[in-house]
């Protein structure tokens, strides 16, 4: 027979089989009444199989079923019941289901019975208050959950309840509630933050966590973690959560104001590995930790480096033990290796030089009975290669409670060079105090505060003090000069205000009157409080005693000049006005007219070297004044042409002068200008040969004027152009000098130009090859031209004049009365002072020419007596003739009463411009009403 699978057609078992085919068909009702049998035999079959599934349903099922009928007894007990209750099915049928229940609940289960069968609503009952709970054959109660239905089978209800063993369960469940209180309960007192996070976004957190970040835990809710977290470590914090392992990291946390905070954050993902996991994160703010780890570090680093630069070698003593512990530096000082030296007492003893070691045992000894609270010494070492150093040597004693040493530690320091450099410094005092001593000069140091006063050896010796004199202000003041110690103590008192220190004056030493020269300076604090003065005195005794010798010689000198030039100049006034003569008398001869050029180009000459022997003189001493006023460049030019051209002339010399087209004003003394001019060009006419060339050239550049001297002389050598300035300074000379001159009119050129705040340089190429001589003066803006009358030119014009000439040297007077009786001037001579005074009585002179150096009555004291005889109605114009030319005669002749000062010899056009300059006050008095002619 072929297998049949449920719901195939098949025979119903012990049923007699039906022939429902036949020929002969059966009547209408007997073929229903068969087709209603079949469907029920069908029904039956099917019903059976329902009964079948269903009984292996309850046999099979995990759940433990039980069906009791009206009576509650038992009918129906599962496999899973027995297991359940431990009760053999056939023990449980028959019994009430009260058996499976404990005693205090079969009255409560009663009445839900009861219940259940009046309503026909079935429910559910969960664990929890009130639930089910079932009793094991054994006796245990265990809770279960039970689901109640009722159905009636032949009229009969009966109850069938499905039973689930929760036990386990509910006490899981009351572990898990117990395990999340006591998390609770840790979370809320922890001082650790609790976060938990589902895929990297806040799930809950606890109050820490708030309080570390600032933000509430409801703002903290459902935020993400990264975003916690600085910016720069966003990434690495993704990248782990995308991990899902378990961590311990660290973070720099962006708090909700900004600021920052280190965090240990020890994270675990459920499941591991799941970037989208639970994740449990305990957090602790260890920024107080780390700032103290990296200030400990840096603690540490710096106590390292301390020792690795101070070379400290370290030592540690046991003291009962009587062993010491060295640091490989202690050893390396000595030059041994680690493995060198134990741990004896002797290896440091028997190291100590023998001369040292009785004192370093005494100290040591000295500390360990406590009389001193610290050990330090600085001896010498014997070294391994056995030679000698210093070290400094410093250490405490630790003791117990009784008192008694336990242990003792310390340092040594390699403090050789500090002693090489104490033993030089010593030898470089001794040095400085012999240096002193030879060079006169001592030092001194004055602390202002404390008013104490320290003098060096040297000082001492120049004071005339004692050493080890305590000393203050008061005693170096007391030591100055009675006439000099107002002054110095009011310069040292400035002195202390800002004012340079450096002043001379005397001391009494020993009774003896020294001069010294002091200088000092001032120290302060960062505050700018005077704190103290160091400053040097040196002795200058000597120096001034030549200095003076030196004023003496100096004024000698001086006067040697005045007179040279005096009686220099008094032999070239006759000199002068004889040629002058000659050139003014109608002779033909032209050899007379060559000798009188000739004595007058020679008599210039010499009476600018006079003049420029004089200049220089009181220019290095700084008695020049200059008579500043604005000046036209070209009329001080054309000056110095007019007074060179002869020369130039003489010498058959080209001169080309390129002035610029427009006026250019400076500022300048006119006649000094004109000086520096005429040396410049003297020197070109000199130095050039016969037939040379020379240009003068000027021109603005900015706001300077430049000048160029220019020739195509002798040159200057290279090795004498750096010197070309010096005083006394010329070129190599033939035996005949015939280029003359004393080598002083360049420095004198040099000075006057640097007094007008200028620049003088000069150029050449070589010898042979010319030279250029460049002035730059500073150019004053734009001047308004000054009307001015041309001069009258013609001095033969001029009215007669009576002029008396009062000179001893009567070469003098006579050529002088000659040269002015050509004018037709009235002239008498006087050669003494009385005679003078006599004459202007009788005579009534209106120009008197008076000598100052006249023997007897000077030219001084005749012009006094003569002021003052003279009648205040009478006009005469005093002039003082002299060769001294210095700025005291000059003084001295104003304050004398004189109206001009003219130096010998004297020029004559000078002269002409003076007594024309007389005789048209003369024409004016005569014009005037009721004015009498003279």
């Amino acid at each position: 027979m072929a297998d049949t699978q449920p719901g195939e057609n098949q025979s119903l078992p012990n049923e007699p089989e039906l022939d429902l085919v036949g020929p002969t068909p059966p009547a209408r009702g007997t073929r229903q009444c068969a087709e209603s049998c079949i469907q029920v035999q069908y029904a039956l079959a099917e019903s059976r199989k329902s009964e079948q599934i269903l009984a292996g349903l309850i046999e099979s099922a995990m759940e433990a079923i039980i069906s009791v009928d009206d009576s509650h007894c038992i009918v129906q007990f599962n496999a899973a019941a027995e297991r359940m209750f431990g009760l053999p099915v056939a023990e449980a049928l028959g019994q009430p289901i009260e058996a499976l229940l404990p005693e205090d609940a079969r009255g409560r289960h009663a009445q839900q019975m009861r219940r259940f069968a009046r309503t026909g609503v079935s429910s559910r009952q969960l664990a929890g208050p009130g639930c089910v709970r079932g009793r094991r054959a054994n006796g245990e109660v265990f809770q279960v959950e039970a689901s109640i239905s009722q159905v009636e089978v032949a009229g009969n209800r009966r109850f069938t309840v499905i039973l689930r063993d929760i036990s386990k369960r509910v006490l899981d469940e009351q572990a898990l509630r117990e395990s999340e209180e006591r998390l609770a309960l840790f979370a809320a007192t922890t001082f650790e933050g609790i976060l938990i996070s589902e895929g990297g976004r806040i799930v809950d957190c606890n109050e820490q966590i708030a309080r570390m970040t600032g933000y509430t835990i409801r703002e903290l809710a459902g935020r993400s973690l990264v975003e916690l977290i600085v910016p720069e470590e966003r990434e690495r914090a993704a990248a782990m959560l995308r991990r899902g392992n378990e961590s311990i990291v660290e973070h720099t946390v962006l708090r909700k104001d900004g600021s920052c905070i280190i965090v240990e954050a020890h994270g675990k993902t459920i499941p591991a590995g799941s970037p989208t996991g639970r994740r449990l994160t305990t957090v602790r703010d260890v920024t107080e930790r780390r700032r103290i780890e990296q200030a400990l570090r840096e603690r540490t680093e710096r106590y390292e480096l301390v020792l690795a630069g101070a070379q400290s070698a370290i030592w540690d003593w046991d003291v009962p033990g009587r062993r010491i512990h060295y640091s490989s530096r202690w050893k390396a000082l000595r030059g041994f290796a680690d493995d060198e030296i134990g741990d004896s007492e002797e290896e440091w003893s028997a190291g100590i030089h023998p001369e040292d070691a009785a004192r370093v045992f005494a100290a040591i000894e000295e500390h360990l009975l406590g009389k001193t609270e610290v050990f330090a010494e600085e001896y010498r070492i014997r070294c391994k290669d056995g030679s000698l150093k210093w070290v400094s040597d410093r250490g405490i004693a630790r003791r117990d409670a009784s008192g008694n040493v336990v242990r003792m530690a310390g340092s040594e320091v390699d403090i050789t060079e500090r002693r090489q450099i104490e033993q030089a410094l010593r030898d470089s005092r001794a040095d400085l105090n012999r240096a002193q001593s030879v060079g006169q000069t001592g030092s001194w140091r004055l602390n202002i505060q404390r008013n104490e006063l320290h003098w060096s050896d040297e000082s001492y010796r120049i004071h005339g003090i004692p050493r080890d004199t305590p000393l203050t202000y008061e005693t170096f003041l007391s030591a100055v000069h009675p006439d000099d110690r107002a002054y110095v103590d009011r310069m040292w008192r400035a002195a202390m205000r800002g004012a340079p220190y450096d002043i001379e004056h005397r001391l009494v030493a020993n009774g003896e009157v020294k001069w010294v020269r002091e200088r000092a300076e001032l120290e302060f604090d960062e505050h700018g409080v005077l704190l103290s003065g160091f400053g040097t005195v040196q002795d200058i005794t000597s120096l001034k005693q030549a200095e003076q010798a030196l004023i003496v010689a100096d004024h000698r000198k001086d006067e040697f000049l005045a007179m040279l030039a005096h009686e220099l100049r008094n032999p070239l006034t006759p000199i002068r006005n004889a040629a002058h003569v000659l050139g003014r008398l109608t002779v033909q001869e032209p050899r007379v007219q060559w000798a009188q050029q000739i004595i007058e180009r020679q008599i210039d000459h010499l009476t600018r070297l006079v003049d420029e022997l004089l200049d220089v003189s009181r220019i290095v001493r700084g008695k020049v004044t200059l008579k500043m006023e604005p000046v036209e460049l070209a009329g001080v030019v054309n000056q110095a042409l007019d007074m060179v051209r002869p020369q130039i002339d003489a010498m058959g010399h080209q001169l080309v002068v390129r002035l610029p087209g427009e006026p250019i004003h400076l500022q300048g003394d006119p006649v000094r200008l004109a000086q520096v001019l005429l040396n410049l060009l003297d020197n070109a006419a000199k130095y050039t040969p016969d037939g040379g060339s020379v240009v003068v050239e000027a021109r603005l550049a900015g706001p300077v004027v430049e000048i160029q001297i220019s020739d195509n002389g002798i040159g200057i050598s290279a090795d004498l152009l750096p010197q070309v300035f010096d005083l006394f300074q010329q070129g190599e000379r033939t035996l005949d000098r015939n280029q003359g001159g004393l080598g002083i009119g360049l420095t004198l050129v040099k000075r006057l130009v640097e007094m007008h705040g200028g620049v003088l340089e000069a150029y050449s190429a070589g010898t042979g090859k010319g030279s250029t001589f460049t002035i730059c003066l500073p150019a004053l803006p734009d001047v308004p031209a000054a009307g001015q009358e041309a001069p009258d030119a013609s001095p033969a014009a001029a009215a007669r004049c009576r002029v008396l000439v009062v000179d001893d040297d009567s070469a003098v007077a006579e050529s002088l009365t000659v040269l002015l009786q050509l004018d037709s001037h009235e002239v008498v001579a006087a050669a003494d002072g009385q005679a003078a005074l006599a004459l202007v009585r009788s005579f009534h002179p209106q120009l008197v020419l008076l000598d100052i150096g006249l023997q007897g009555m000077d030219g001084f004291q005749v012009a006094r007596q003569l002021r003052a005889q003279q009648d205040p109605a009478e006009y005469i114009c005093l002039v003082a003739v002299t060769g001294y030319g210095d700025e005291e005669t000059r003084a001295r002749c104003e304050d004398a009463g004189f109206d001009r000062h003219l130096i010998k010899p004297v020029d004559p056009e000078t002269l002409y411009g003076l007594l024309a300059e007389i005789g048209g006050r003369i024409s004016s008095e005569e014009v005037t009403p009721g004015n009498p002619s003279s």
